[in-house]
């Protein structure tokens, strides 16, 4: 009978980066978030902390003023309780299980509300506990993707002795194009559905309409808070102040010399314009590299499959990388374990470190994560190579 390899138990997976999280540009990122409004702000930690491990970005934040945090899945609100953390969860995917919902409300975790069903099912679990479940009303005004529909709320004042309502919330759909009047549209319809709620005298004084993206553009729109994600890992725009609290890092490998006229990477995609210092790194597409942000911009490629449809990126949208802070372009297609760095314009040398900008939510779990509590300068810093080629 033939044997597979079984996970955990042989591991030929060798990875030569490391994704460096830097704690003070968080806290300084939490910071200028919060000078965007007067009212609360969700810090949220959906994913497993955005890639970067939900332990390490609790333990960043858990040290500033931050009162509440937004998650997606039940185990990271659960997660969460178990780390010390007594403030305010808010659970923004509505659960609709008893499995998924009960122990939510026994570690007092506020819910995303989306249906009367829902309610149904939370007034049940409530009782059952002797407690009222704490809800945010999420409504839909253009997402698409779970919510009341903002012109079609129904009568929820019947529930108002058995769950106890603290809030409202919608999502910003976010348009490439028109994006300001598409927000604007949503916060119009966003006051809509609020107006409803409290027409049915619902207590949903905790509003909040804006992501990180919003919120950097239009602070909280009168609302009594906002949510922020990737702002605070310095990976939103408009940056205002934002520092880049996590990239992947790895040295330069070998450097090699070859002349204009010769062909650089798979498919002979680049060909040299001129004679030139070539750095090879040991990273690439296996590490998270190319596929979610080019120098710190949301690019086209989102996720795997979109990776392998845009991963040919033209000169307009070349990558570049920083090496002794000075940036400097990738040449020709990345690769899954190797990258190819310009150095005809500088001194760089083996052993160098080469900063990568990432999305982290796609670098490998195989990547090792280093958290610095003071901000690294490590740009300049060599790492020496152990034995000969």
């Amino acid at each position: 009978m033939e044997r597979w390899e079984r996970p955990g138990e042989i591991n030929c997976v060798e990875r030569h980066s490391r994704l460096v999280i830097d704690a003070q540009a968080m806290r300084e990122n939490w910071s200028v978030v919060r000078a965007q409004t007067a009212g609360e702000v969700i810090a949220v930690v959906k994913e497993n902390g955005y890639g970067l491990g939900l332990r390490n970005v609790y333990d960043i934040l858990a040290g500033t003023d931050v009162r509440y945090f937004g998650v997606t899945g039940a185990r990271e609100a659960l997660a969460l309780r178990s780390y010390g953390w007594t403030g305010e969860i808010l659970m923004m995917t509505p659960p609709l299980t008893w499995e998924e919902a009960e122990p939510l409300v026994r570690a007092n975790v506020i819910l995303a509300l989306e249906s009367v069903e829902q309610a149904d099912l939370l007034e049940e679990i409530g009782r059952s506990l002797g407690i009222r479940p704490r809800v945010h009303v999420k409504i839909d005004t253009g997402m698409g993707r779970y919510g009341f529909y903002y012109d079609h709320i129904p009568r929820l004042s019947g529930y108002a002795r058995t769950l106890r309502f603290e809030g409202a919330f919608s999502h910003l759909a976010g348009k490439p194009h028109g994006y300001e009047q598409q927000v604007s549209l949503q916060a119009q319809r966003f006051d809509v559905a609020i107006e409803a709620l409290r027409a049915q005298d619902l207590d949903v004084r905790f509003t909040h309409l804006c992501n990180s993206r919003g919120t950097m553009t239009f602070g909280d729109m009168g609302f009594a808070g906002v949510r922020a994600g990737t702002a605070l890992l310095g990976k939103t725009q408009p940056r205002k102040g934002l520092r880049e609290a996590v990239w992947l890092e790895s040295e330069i490998y070998d450097v090699t010399e070859r002349p204009k006229g010769w062909p650089v990477s798979y498919q002979s995609r680049e060909v040299l314009s001129r004679d030139s210092r070539l750095g090879i790194v040991r990273a690439g597409h296996g590490d998270g590299i190319g596929i979610g942000y080019v120098d710190g911009h949301d690019t086209l490629v989102h996720g795997v499959l979109s990776a392998a449809k845009h991963g040919v990126r033209p000169s307009l949208d070349r990558m570049t990388v920083s090496v002794r802070g000075k940036r400097l372009p990738v040449l020709g297609k990345c690769g899954v374990a190797h990258t190819i760095v310009d150095l005809t314009d500088s001194d760089a040398e083996a052993g160098d470190t080469v900063r990568f900008s990432v999305n982290p939510l796609l670098v490998s779990p195989y990547v090792e994560k280093t958290v610095f509590t003071e901000s690294p300068e490590r740009e300049t810093a060599r790492r020496p190579r152990s034995g000969k080629r």
